[in-house]
């Protein structure tokens, strides 16, 4: 799943983990690729990638379905595609459910990323 914030990476990213903190959830990290890349002597456009988690919300996943945890916890990429703002993107929950074999009673974890996006890129 993909959406335009219109923002810049740097900003989007600060958003989305400014929102997933308000609605509960731990931010475990920041991947900063392109800056890994820089470090190695390469180029790459700027992309992110926010990594966050709600132990309450994805516990029960895992004991349910313990392979989900490969999964866990959720991200979303902030990438810049040379247009205005960035692109945020995130796993589909309806490919997770079908993955892992999930019934809808499971499914409201897996759209943390989906409202965190919207939140953040107003839509």
């Amino acid at each position: 799943m993909t959406r335009r914030s219109a923002s810049d990476v740097g900003e989007t990213v600060a958003a989305l983990r400014a929102e997933a903190e308000r609605m509960g959830a731990a931010v475990a990290a920041v991947v900063d690729h392109a800056a890994a890349a820089r470090k190695a002597g390469l180029t790459m456009p700027d992309t992110q990638v926010v990594i966050f988690g709600n132990p309450q919300a994805g516990t029960p996943l895992m004991r349910a379905c313990p392979e989900i945890a490969i999964d866990l916890p959720m991200r979303l990429m902030v990438r810049d595609d040379g247009q205005p703002g960035a692109l945020i993107t995130w796993q589909d929950p309806a490919y997770l459910a079908q993955r892992y074999g999930l019934g809808e009673d499971q499914l409201a974890p897996l759209q943390a990323p989906g409202k965190i996006a919207a939140a953040v890129d107003g839509h």
